[in-house]
């Protein structure tokens, strides 16, 4: 059985010897009910891939013996999702479709029209990120497990950011996205930073930031989608373009 895609920690892997216990254990055990002998397919944080026998299979853990490791899939471009906070299911969602695009990182973002607030540090919604990352990694087949990155407030972000390819979605005025990926469609940058703004929109203020420190408007359309929307139609686009 080589269907299913599992994740397992680093620090499970001793040598040739690998050691599943946890949700992926119940998930293995309970219900894909794989038996010894069945071949296993797993990615660890880091996006590592492994093919591993199963050796013994029990109510607690499973033992399994390393067979062959791969480094992670590639990435053409390293896509950097910079998110204003919204509201949990909607932040929540965004996070799901950034692993199942195959992005690289998600960088949660409090802009001044953030409704939703995060607690400092953002350990536990970093913790449920992680958690709904790895599981759309899985779901999708890629591996590639985006980091969650703590968060910034816009400022912070913008002065921590490489110096990839950076733009911003905006409701007001800018260059429609299809050409930004147009322009680079035979090269591809290594890195490229797409930031998204809250439930309400950018501040002016935000947006002329943003200009200064060299990002580029761009835009999606006519339409005024829902903030999760338009970080979903941008990651789809820059994903099939940029990373696939």
């Amino acid at each position: 059985m080589t269907s299913n895609l599992f994740f397992i920690e680093k620090k499970k892997i001793n040598g040739r010897r690998m050691v599943l216990e946890g949700p992926e254990h119940h998930h293995l055990f309970r219900v894909v009910r794989s038996q010894p002998g069945d071949i296993v397919r797993f990615f660890d944080e880091d996006g590592d891939r492994y093919e591993a026998r199963i050796e013994t299979i029990g109510t607690a853990r499973t033992e399994l013996v390393l067979l062959a490791r791969t480094g992670p899939a590639e990435r053409r471009t390293r896509i950097i999702l910079g998110q204003a906070l919204l509201k949990s299911k909607a932040m929540d969602l965004v996070v799901q479709k950034a692993a199942e695009f195959g992005l690289f990182a998600v960088v949660p973002i409090v802009a001044s029209r953030s409704v939703a607030r995060i607690e400092e540090g953002g350990g536990k919604k970093i913790e449920r990120w992680t958690k709904i990352a790895r599981e759309a990694s899985k779901q999708s087949k890629w591996g590639l497990m985006p980091r969650i990155h703590p968060p910034l407030n816009l400022a912070a972000f913008l002065r921590s950011r490489g110096a990839g390819l950076a733009f911003f979605l905006s409701e007001n005025d800018g260059r429609p996205l299809r050409d930004v990926v147009a322009g680079v469609a035979e090269r591809p940058p290594a890195e490229a930073a797409a930031l998204i703004g809250p439930e309400g929109g950018w501040t002016g203020e935000e947006e002329s930031l943003m200009i200064e420190a060299g990002l580029e408007a761009v835009s999606l359309g006519r339409a005024i989608l829902r903030a999760e929307t338009a970080a979903i139609a941008a990651a789809a686009i820059l994903s099939h373009f940029w990373i696939s």
